[in-house]
């Protein structure tokens, strides 16, 4: 880095440095003036929002005060009104009168020409009722039980709004304004009232607008959620949604907090409405604050630092003039030295001061390096030629150890081929012997004693295990020339590893040996995956587990880990060294202990296994508390979830 930037770096930081204290004094003071804007305006604003409120409410509740004045909706003849404390959905059919068409009028011009009303209604003490537009679904229902019939008789000189319940027939929830049909001594005969669906009273309270990262809310006297632009709060305890936001709101008229929600910090302020009781709150995030605050900040900083670095710049042009420019005499001096090799330039710097004395020792370097360059000419030249005789040699091994490496691909390729074609032609005449053998055992061929029967089931078990070492030949030259092919489908863990079980049972029951299956869980039951293969490998890992165990138990379990179902298989048996773990998976091996010699087997199963498992995108590995403290192999499969239909219900 050349000086005049090493300066500029110095004078930068310096400015940084200043600008970050003033930065720091002004941003504090810019937050508490900001923040005090932020609290008046929004104070003034829930004033302005609890007053709207109520007087919505004050109209809402005149124009239910002037419904029932109406001498049509008052009308005493209420015998041929729709009825449906008896409905039956199916067969139910509207019969509206002359009179109850009247009302019907009356109560749907009311809700179509105020938006955030969803239905005008009437209930008589007879059970029957008027609505302002046919129900949805016209389901069995009795006015006199609902909540908002309840309420407007039992206060029977007044208009009620009522405690927010659950529409019938929808999955809204309504808050009624009602109020009861009185006659001249004092009965009451009926209830006409309005319903605002909380959905539609949201969409009026958020009509307000504070800041565009404030978020309203309004909730009754028992810290129900009323509005929110989070419709799914809507009709649940704010104290669900946070403990500190609902012991605030329930705990005063007015107040202003700052609380964590789900991990972010807000700003709170809260005022109750007067008359109804509800508290509205606007919930402001720190961030937001903090954002508002930092353009301004970040201007003013900008500015200052472009100053300061113009300052710098002004200064630097001194230094350039007195030190940087011989510098830079001296720089390109050497730099010519350094592309030429020409030791014998020297460098012409014609000051008296430091950078002159500087240039006069760099020239008294130079020569002492022209001679000892000298001397290493003579020694690099003796280095290049051993090299070229070095290049030859490591070209001719190079050419050696290609093929070498030729010939041990050909014949792992002759040795695959063979294998595989051997396989075949070994396997149609191990079946024929196995199956004639058979016809033998079962006396088709004539009688045979019991020592022929003997020795016959000698041959036939001696050919099975010869075809189950071809078998597995077969597959290891498969997955080695990459042939193997996998046939995934659905299906239930479960039922592989019970039909595995009982294949092997018979073998562990020649040694009283317990195979105990622990139930598959539901999630980790239904696979995507070739089941002859995952079955290849769970036979493999049992069939070593009885053959390795002399007493106890084989204990196969499975379970689900996230993404992939998880299958082990834990033995009583021998157990493993520590350093044999290294080798337990490798072609044609198998583990040496004293007891080797007892068990017989090819060395494939555990390998076959292991790729197998890795086709399948899948891992596989064992462990063991020692030699005579019994091993666990355990494999991994990836699951997925199978796709199917959901529906969905809704009812009004």
């Amino acid at each position: 880095m050349k000086l005049k930037w090493k300066l500029l770096a110095l004078f930068g930081i310096a400015s940084l440095a200043i600008t970050a204290i003033l930065g720091t004094l002004l941003y504090h003071q810019l937050r508490e003036d900001r923040f005090q804007s932020i609290r008046l305006n929004t104070l003034e604003q829930l004033r302005h929002i609890a007053f709207s409120i109520n007087a919505f409410f004050d109209e809402v509740e005149n124009d239910v005060h002037a419904l029932t004045q109406n001498e049509i909706v008052c009308t005493h003849n209420d015998r041929d009104f729709t009825n449906f404390t008896m409905a039956d959905e199916k067969t139910f059919q509207y019969r509206i009168g002359p009179v109850e068409q009247n009302i019907i009028d009356i109560f749907n011009a009311y809700r179509v020409t105020h938006p955030y009303v969803s239905s005008v209604y009437m209930g008589r003490a007879n059970g029957s009722s008027v609505r302002s537009h046919k129900r949805e679904r016209p389901t069995r229902y009795d006015p006199r039980k609902r909540l908002w019939y309840i309420q407007a008789e039992r206060f029977p000189d007044g208009v009620v709004i009522t405690e927010p319940y659950p529409s019938v027939t929808t999955k809204d929830v309504n808050i009624g304004v009602v109020k009861a049909l009185v006659d001249g001594v004092d009965h009451v005969y009926g209830v006409v009232g309005v319903d605002i669906t909380l959905a539609k009273l949201t969409d009026y309270i958020l009509n307000f607008t504070i800041g565009t990262a404030s978020s309203i809310l309004v909730v009754d006297r028992n810290g129900v959620v009323l509005a929110s632009r989070n419709r799914d709060l809507l009709f649940s305890k704010i104290g669900d949604y946070s403990k500190e936001l609902g012991q605030i709101l329930l705990g005063g008229r007015q107040a202003e907090e700052t609380i964590t929600i789900e991990g972010i910090r807000h700003h709170v302020f809260f005022r109750e409405t007067s008359g109804i009781g509800w508290k509205v709150a606007v919930l402001i995030p720190a961030a937001a604050v903090e954002q508002e605050i930092r353009v301004p900040v970040l201007l003013t900083m900008t500015g200052l630092i472009f100053g300061l670095l113009f300052l710098s710049a002004l200064s630097l042009l001194g230094l350039s003039a007195f030190v940087i420019r011989p510098l830079d005499l001296l720089s390109e001096e050497t730099s010519v030295i350094a592309r030429t090799s020409d030791l014998s330039r020297q460098v012409r710097i014609s000051s008296k001061d430091e950078i002159g004395m500087l240039g006069t020792s760099f020239n008294q370097m130079i020569t002492a390096l022209n001679a000892t360059q000298k001397s290493l000419q003579d020694t690099e030249q003796k280095l290049i030629r051993h090299q070229e005789h070095l290049e030859e040699l490591v070209k001719e091994r190079t050419e050696e150890l290609a093929r070498a490496r030729d010939k041990a691909q050909e014949a792992d390729h002759l040795k695959s081929a063979f294998l595989a074609s051997m396989s075949h032609e070994l396997r149609t005449p191990l079946n024929s012997i196995i199956g004639f053998t058979g016809i033998l055992l079962q006396g088709l061929a004539g009688p045979v004693n019991e020592e022929q029967k003997k020795q016959l089931n000698m041959v036939r078990n001696s050919s099975h295990h010869l075809l189950q070492l071809i078998n597995e030949v077969l597959d290891i030259s498969k997955i080695e020339a990459g042939e193997l092919k996998l046939s995934p489908d659905w299906f239930d863990l479960s039922q592989a590893i019970d039909s595995v079980a009982k294949l092997v049972r018979p073998l562990a029951d020649k040694k009283s040996l317990l195979i105990r299956v622990e139930p598959v869980p539901p999630d980790a039951d239904r696979l995507f995956h070739d089941r002859r293969r995952v079955e290849q490998v769970l036979i493999n890992l049992v069939n070593n587990a009885v053959k390795f165990t002399e007493k106890g138990e084989i204990h196969v379990r499975c379970e689900r880990h996230s993404d992939e179902v998880v299958v082990s298989v834990r033995d009583t048996g021998i157990g493993i060294k520590p350093e044999d773990m290294g080798t337990l998976f490798e072609t044609f091996r198998q583990i040496e202990t004293g007891l080797t010699r007892r068990y017989e087997g090819t060395g494939l199963g555990l390998s076959i296994s292991r790729r197998l498992v890795e086709l399948m995108g899948g891992r596989i590995w064992a462990e063991s508390g020692g030699p005579g403290r019994g091993s666990v192999f355990t494999f991994t499969l990836p699951w997925k979830k199978e796709e199917g239909n959901e529906t969905k219900d809704s009812d009004h």
